[in-house]
């Protein structure tokens, strides 16, 4: 596709250009997924829930004239069907015999039903016009590209249409091999290093003669068992997607109870980390609606909530995927950033590290690049001078190391500890301008560097002095950093950084997860305000 003719001209995906940055570089690392509804198949001329019961009650209408009394939503009406079926299914079964034993009786009547729902399932596809079909999905091809770079694909559908577009040659040109694995069990391993596609529902391909599992969740009585098997680990697969990886959840209306309940314990469990939620929508949304929309899946489940249509979608992933030099060069088109630097600061002992900890979604800069000196745990006070110049160049060059690595990168959300603006709040014995003037020609532009503190939006946590001074305790650092001293501290940062306008996150008194959501509210704004760290450095070391 020559990329000059893309466009992306939707306002709802520019405003997203931060997350479809952030899933570029996951997609990079091998940590990115798409977890697939039913809704993708609207476009695919498969039928939805509702419509597949009523095939299957059509199906049933002769033989079981009391289906047509079905009125229940689709879960409990699977379940009635089936012991409808179940019923008249096992007296013509036993009229005609060959079935030995009730065990092979119920395996007959279960691969029965199997084959009534791939009936209802297919009723309008044909394998001559599948590549017609695809042809007209708006986004099918731009989800292949996507799925072809990532390592597992969670498909909620029993469908194998994803399996089709993979195996095609003008999406997917491979040699000599399937370039795809299918699995819908939790105990399988993947032989495949990309292009693993998980069905936990289970998989019912076209062709009748292709391997298939062999049971389908397809009631409120299966997704229920599906529920309580996950709490001894059936779920696992899942909860890696949702905890370990960046997915996308495409075709979802969030109404099923497994993926709800996977969503809030993966949650619970990985708090920093927040997956994407593709709300459909086909016109204009309240927005009052959309904003408590977005607050309720973004506090309760860790999703970040786009409100798309289908040509949105399309962009969205086609972003997704671009090469990188065509994606920098539409990002300067349309004049969009593409890094995003979050600096978080605060004193010793506030939590900064514990939060960073949380963001393994994010690129995540650590305080230091290389080892820290012993000496560096204990307050500039008790320190000789010439250690403590010692101390500073070694941080000036530590700084240093970490605006330039932020410098040589072109796409990401980085989220550093601490910014060079830092160590201007635990002078000792020296000036905060000469501080500055050291950090700026030691670190940040030595010689006849012309390189500039890269800006970034700056989130400064505080908290009660006290408090933290008993987090320090279990440290053994409560001798170097008394109350009085953490709270001067946080007042020097404070005067330090209040030009820049940072975002304030109180850390004490509260559960950590509040703190980390705060965290990420601010990270996954669609704003983005990039304070100049660099003037405020240069204004301070000018005096």
């Amino acid at each position: 596709m020559n990329v000059e003719m893309a466009q992306f001209r939707s306002k709802p995906v520019q405003s997203a250009w931060k997350y479809i940055c952030q899933l570029r570089v996951q997609l990079q690392k091998n940590k990115a997924s798409l977890v697939l509804g039913a809704g993708i198949s609207r476009d695919l001329n498969l039928p939805l829930w509702e419509l597949l019961i009523e095939r299957i009650k059509t199906a049933m209408a002769d033989k079981a004239p009391e289906v047509s009394a079905v009125g229940d939503a689709p879960g409990k009406a699977a379940l009635v069907l089936f012991e409808m079926f179940y019923s008249y299914r096992k007296a013509e079964i036993e009229k005609v015999g060959g079935y030995s034993s009730s065990a092979l009786l119920e395996r007959k009547i279960l691969s029965d039903w199997r084959e009534m729902i791939h009936e209802a399932l297919y009723q309008e596809t044909s394998d001559r016009e599948r590549i017609n079909t695809i042809g007209k999905h708006p986004y099918f091809r731009e989800m292949i590209e996507f799925i072809k770079q990532s390592e597992l694909t969670v498909n909620y559908n029993f469908d194998d249409y994803i399996e089709y577009g993979l195996s095609r040659d003008e999406l997917n040109p491979t040699k000599h091999e399937r370039p795809y694995q299918t699995v819908w069990s939790h105990h399988s391993q993947f032989t495949k290093d990309k292009c693993v596609i998980y069905h936990p529902n289970g998989f019912l391909p076209l062709d009748k003669k292709k391997f298939q599992s062999e049971n389908l969740i397809f009631s409120d009585g299966a997704f229920a068992d599906q529920l309580l098997d996950g709490i001894g680990g059936s779920l696992s697969t899942l909860l890696h997607v949702l905890t370990k990886k960046t997915s996308i959840l495409i075709g979802h209306s969030l109404t099923d109870s497994t993926l709800l309940h996977l969503l809030r314990k993966a949650a619970s469990i990985s708090p920093g980390n927040y997956n994407y939620f593709v709300r459909f929508t086909d016109g204009a949304i309240d927005p009052q609606n959309q904003a408590a929309i977005f607050e309720a899946n973004f506090n309760n489940y860790n999703l970040i909530t786009l409100f798309f249509n289908s040509a949105d979608i399309k962009e969205f992933l086609l972003a997704i995927t671009l090469p990188e030099v065509d994606f920098l060069h539409i990002s300067d088109i349309l004049g969009l950033q593409t890094k995003y630097n979050y600096y978080l600061v605060g004193a010793v002992g506030i939590g900064k590290s514990t939060v960073i900890s949380q963001f393994g979604n994010l690129i995540t800069l650590d305080e230091w690049f290389d080892e820290r000196p012993a000496e560096m745990a204990l307050s500039p006070e008790h320190l000789s001078t010439t250690k403590t110049i010692t101390i500073d160049s070694w941080a000036n060059e530590q700084f240093g190391k970490k605006n330039n690595y932020l410098e040589g990168k072109k796409v990401g959300v980085f989220l550093i500890d601490r910014s060079p603006l830092d160590p201007l709040s635990f002078v000792v014995d020296v000036s905060e301008s000469d501080r500055a003037r050291s950090m700026l020609e030691q670190g940040i532009r030595p010689g006849q560097s012309k390189k500039k503190i890269e800006c970034g939006e700056v989130i400064h946590m505080l908290g009660d002095p006290n408090e933290i001074w008993s987090r320090l305790i279990t440290k053994r650092k409560e001798g170097d950093w008394p109350p009085d001293k953490i709270n001067k501290l946080q007042e020097t940062s404070m005067r330090l950084y209040s030009p820049l306008q940072p975002k304030i996150i109180y850390s004490t008194d509260r559960k950590e997860v509040d703190v980390v959501r705060d965290v990420a509210r601010v990270i996954f704004s669609c704003t983005y305000a990039p304070a100049d760290l660099d003037e405020q450095m240069s204004n301070i070391a000018n005096g």
